[in-house]
């Protein structure tokens, strides 16, 4: 024992860089993704969580991600886990891991869910004109940057006071200047638009979906090796307008080895893990070896037995 007092021994404790000042409040993704994007050292990399457990985001959180991705339009969330996921990912990891959330593109209750449990980034998918994101805008931000309505449940006064700025009592400063807004562009007609919609002011990044692009293209829906020429004309559209606007692109990595491409195309927010395919993946793994531990330990035995 040091004897010294919890918050000066800081091997026992996280001091993050991009944390609120309360832990129920988003952590600021638009600064970190600013850093990512003059530094690519500071690439963000994170998994991806579409089981709905609070107990996967505990266990995730206490690797300290930099980010933990959670799919609302795919994964089965509801509202009450959401909101805990979102608290737990940030409490178990002390801050340091920042919470993005791709909510169903038409549903308002999961918007203002993620929001009021204090998401970082939220991912809005399908997006195809200008004129849909700014809507979007105003729907995420507090005045006057938006007209998000303000949620009484989220904040106590006298106790919930604490703010990283001035003249914050309802920490409304905090949820505009830390929030980001991630277009998802996967259509032919977003691709079109993509250099508009990257233009847009407040637009933190910009994230890809190439499998419901390939569908909306007609082309074969492939995952992994050479990517059919409409596929790989629309990703270098997307990193042209990352490039020419200085927004990250955001995206999953398949393999480790796509990393390094992923980053010299523009990507500083990379998923390294889907949990589903993670947890499949290690389950068919260890299996495997342990089939093959016994075939070889049979194979030993037989050949002593001659």
């Amino acid at each position: 024992m040091s004897g010294e007092g919890f918050l000066n021994q800081t091997s026992l404790h996280s001091r993050a860089k991009y944390r609120a000042a309360l832990l129920t409040y988003p952590g600021n993704l638009k600064q970190a993704l600013k850093d990512a994007q003059e530094d690519s050292k500071k690439t963000l990399f994170g998994v991806a969580q579409g089981i709905a457990s609070t107990t996967l985001t505990k266990v995730l959180a206490s690797a300290k991600p930099d980010f933990i991705w959670m799919d609302v339009e795919h994964g089965m969330f509801d509202r009450s886990t959401l909101n805990d996921a979102i608290h737990a990912a940030q409490h178990h990891s002390e801050g340091e891991t920042l919470v993005i959330v791709r909510v169903p593109k038409e549903d308002e209750i999961a918007l203002s869910t993620a929001l009021d449990a204090g998401a970082s980034g939220i991912i809005i998918p399908h997006c195809e004109t200008k004129e849909e994101v700014e809507e979007f805008i105003q729907k995420m931000y507090y005045p006057p940057v938006g007209a998000r309505s303000f949620s009484p449940w989220t904040f106590t006064p006298g106790i919930s006071d604490l703010s990283l700025y001035p003249e914050d009592a309802f920490n409304m400063k905090t949820s505009n200047n830390h929030i980001a807004i991630i277009p998802q562009i996967e259509s032919v007609k977003g691709i079109a638009n993509v250099e508009e919609i990257a233009s847009i002011p407040g637009v933190s990044a910009l994230m890809f979906g190439p499998g419901d692009f390939m569908a909306d293209a007609r082309v074969p829906m492939v995952l992994g090796g050479p990517p059919h020429p409409v596929l790989a004309s629309a990703m270098e559209s997307m990193s042209k307008a990352s490039k020419k606007y200085n927004i990250p692109l955001v995206g999953g990595a398949l393999a480790p080895e796509m990393i390094p491409m992923m980053v010299e195309s523009g990507h500083r927010v990379v998923v390294t893990m889907f949990d589903v395919w993670g947890i499949a993946n290690l389950a068919k793994s260890s299996v495997q070896n342990a089939k093959e531990l016994i075939g070889a330990v049979e194979k030993k035995t037989n050949g002593v037995s001659k």
